[in-house]
Order: structure tokens, then C-alpha cells, then sequence
């Protein structure tokens, strides 16, 4: 196997078990079988580190584990870090490589390779950078057999395919993360009809993204008002917006009660709402207990106010409205008749009518009353700060 030489009928069956096998009981087990089966004699793990120590393995594509205790690696890379130094400076989806990034005598002299990897026959190894979160990450790892020219044959085309599946993996661990931890927490804050409908973004004390639902991703994919740094962290379109979240963020860790900021959005601010997030780890991965266990974390919704002009960008995000359906959606929320947002629209009365229909169908609703209505939820997030200013009591996430 000299290259990559996948149709893409078969590559689009990889990607689907990628997030299959995110979401299976045993996280990344039956995509690590497979690959160790497209790729005969390697092994295949998804594994953890805290600090310089890597833990037993979570899975293993066989019955018998590679490395069944924890041990220090007491190495450095070719740049003088140590594991995780160098994990925390590459991001998410990182495809390493281990004869790339260790001199051949400080991986022959090292614990991992003398005490677990050449009993078993292995020597190099590749590995998948699936998420990291202070001196503690995870990775899939890939080793190669020993055999001089069995590596010559499988490195380079299992290097290209994970770097092709790499996207994949960060973003089905991120979706079974947001499932497992929010599935219980309907209601994060007292008073709330139904949080999960609003955009909910989840950060450590830092502001650090962990995770989000689907309303909260669609706010960082459009990238106004948040979006994601290159750092990790939530940013604001505005800088000094960006410093009131993380003062913020320390404030409600310091004092474990809600709080809330307004953002200036032209004519339509929004108002996030931030609280502590309690979410039971219980049904959590392994590798998810792993990085997130001890982790204080914190969930920022995205609303208004009620004495704001209703955000188009809010309802594109929350029901998945096109850019025109959002602004017909504002217009019949102003009262506006189908005649008259044809004629401001340039578009004809039937064109508008079919995308009030379409709005219909996608809220779920069959009028504009109901329209409205279903619009308070968004409310909410002002209103929590405006009728009471004091601290608000917090129910925990079960």
C-alpha cells in the first residue's frame, strides 16, 4: 500500500463511522478496528495524558491493551517540550508523528517504547489529537509495526487518511460531548420554558469553548456577534465586549450565581445570560470524564431584550432561517402585511407567502400569533436581568 487508494463511496463510509463510533458506549472503538483492519499489523488506541504521565488507554482495537498501566514519558520532541507542551501548541485535529518529532535516541531510550511498544513489535506511531484542556488531552494512536519495511509500506497512506478524517473526529467528539452532557439539562436557569432552543454556548472559567448545541454552533459559523479564536477561546465581534465576558466568566466562577452583559448589535442588541453549568458526567466518555471531570464549566445563552428590534441573525441561528426568511420573519413580527414586505422586499406577494410558509415549517407553528409566541423564549434571557437585578438562585443540570 504505497498511497492512498480509497474510492469515495469508501471514504464516505469512514466519515460516517467517524461519527458513529464518536457516539457509541464505548467511544472510538469500532472506528479504531476498522482502520487497524484497512491497515493490517498496526495497532489502534484512544488514549490520555496528564501532564508528562500517559494514562492506561480508554479502548483498544484489540482484546488485549497496549498499555494497561500509566507511565512518565520523560521525553522531549525535537523542540525541547515535553508531551504536554506540544500537544497544547497544535490544535485540534493535529496528526503527529512520531519519527517526525523524536530524535531516534530519545524514542529507543524511551519507557514507552522499551517497556510497552517493542515487546509488542511496534516502534513509530501516529497520533490524532482529538481535544486537550489544560495539562490533560486525548489523542487516537496509531502504532506501526517495527518491521523496517512493513512502515515503509503503511506510514504515509495511514498519515494521509487520518489527516483527512482529522476534521471529522474533532467535530463527532464535540456533537457527542454537547449530546451527553446537555441531554438532562433542559432547564439551566430557573424561569427557563426551554434553554436548549436558545444558542447555548459552554466554556470553562478562561473562556475557553468546550461545546455547544446546534443553535450555539450556527453563532459561531456565521461569526457575528462570537466567534472562536485561534486560541480556543470565544471572542466577541467587539474587543472590549470580549474582556466584559471573560470578566464575567471570572465573576460568575467566583461567586457561583448568574450574570449578564448586553451586546450593541446596530439596531437589535443581544443579551447573553452566563451561568455555572453542572452537567452529570455519568453517561460522559471516558475521555470526556478525563478532560472535563474537575472542570468548572459555564453555559452562555444568546437572547434579547424585550424592548429591542427582534435580531435577524438570532432567528437564522435558533430555527435555521435563510438570510431572507429571517427578514420576512422580522417584518411579520412587525406587524408588516404580505403587501407590504413584497413591495419593500422587490418580491412578489406569492414569493412571500411561500416563505412565510417555510417559516411556519421550519418554527413550528401555523400562525403569526404563534409566530410570537415562540419568540418569548428568546425574551427571556433579558428579562432575567431586567425585572431582577439581584442574583438569581441556579438549578443544577441533572
Amino acid at each position: 500500500m504505497s498511497k492512498l487508494s480509497f474510492t469515495p463511496e469508501e471514504l464516505s463510509e469512514l466519515i460516517g463511522l467517524v461519527y458513529d463510533s464518536a457516539f457509541e458506549e464505548v467511544q472510538w472503538q469500532s472506528l479504531l478496528k476498522k482502520i487497524t483492519e484497512l491497515f493490517p499489523g498496526i495497532g489502534g488506541i484512544a488514549w490520555g495524558y496528564d501532564g508528562d504521565t500517559m494514562l492506561p488507554e480508554y479502548v483498544s482495537a484489540d482484546a488485549d491493551m497496549l498499555f494497561p498501566r500509566s507511565f512518565d514519558f520523560n521525553m522531549k520532541n525535537n523542540f525541547g517540550e515535553t508531551m504536554s507542551e506540544s500537544v497544547k501548541r497544535v490544535p485540534n485535529g493535529f496528526v503527529a508523528r512520531t519519527m517526525m518529532i523524536y530524535s531516534e535516541h530519545e524514542l529507543l531510550n524511551s519507557s514507552c517504547y522499551q517497556d510497552f511498544l517493542k515487546p509488542s513489535g511496534y516502534r513509530n506511531s501516529l497520533h490524532l489529537k482529538v481535544d486537550h484542556n489544560g495539562e490533560r488531552g486525548a489523542l487516537l494512536g496509531f502504532p506501526i509495526p517495527e518491521d523496517t519495511k512493513l512502515e515503509a509500506e503503511l506510514h504515509d497512506p495511514l498519515f494521509e487518511l487520518l489527516k483527512y478524517l482529522s476534521p471529522h473526529a474533532v467535530r463527532a467528539s464535540q456533537l457527542a460531548r454537547a449530546l451527553t452532557l446537555a441531554k438532562r439539562a433542559t432547564e439551566v436557569f430557573s424561569g427557563f420554558l426551554d434553554g436548549i432552543i436558545l444558542p447555548m454556548l459552554v466554556t470553562n472559567a478562561s473562556g475557553r469553548y468546550l461545546f455547544a448545541n446546534g443553535a450555539g454552533r450556527r453563532v459561531l459559523e456565521r461569526g457575528d456577534p462570537l466567534r472562536l479564536g485561534a486560541d480556543g477561546a470565544l471572542k466577541l465581534t467587539n474587543s472590549h465586549d470580549t474582556l466584559d465576558l471573560y470578566h464575567k466568566l471570572s465573576q460568575t466562577n467566583r461567586d457561583q450565581i448568574q450574570s449578564g452583559m448586553r451586546i450593541e448589535a446596530g439596531d437589535s442588541p443581544l443579551m447573553l445570560a452566563i451561568s455555572p453549568f453542572r452537567p452529570s458526567m455519568r453517561d460522559a466518555s471516558a475521555i470526556d470524564r478525563h478532560l472535563l471531570d474537575e472542570e468548572r464549566m459555564f453555559a452562555i445563552f444568546v437572547g434579547q431584550s424585550e424592548r429591542d428590534a427582534v435580531n435577524t441573525g438570532l432567528l437564522e441561528d435558533v430555527f435555521d432561517l435563510s438570510i431572507r426568511e429571517a427578514q420576512v420573519c422580522k417584518s411579520l413580527l412587525m406587524g408588516q402585511s404580505v403587501a407590504t414586505i413584497a413591495e419593500t422586499s422587490h418580491r412578489s406577494p406569492k414569493t412571500v407567502r411561500n416563505q412565510i410558509q417555510m417559516i411556519y415549517e421550519k418554527v413550528g407553528v401555523s400562525s403569526n400569533a404563534e409566530l410570537l409566541d415562540s419568540l418569548s423564549v428568546f425574551r427571556t434571557v433579558g428579562t432575567m436581568f431586567e425585572n431582577n437585578p439581584g442574583p438569581r438562585a441556579v438549578t443544577d443540570a441533572l
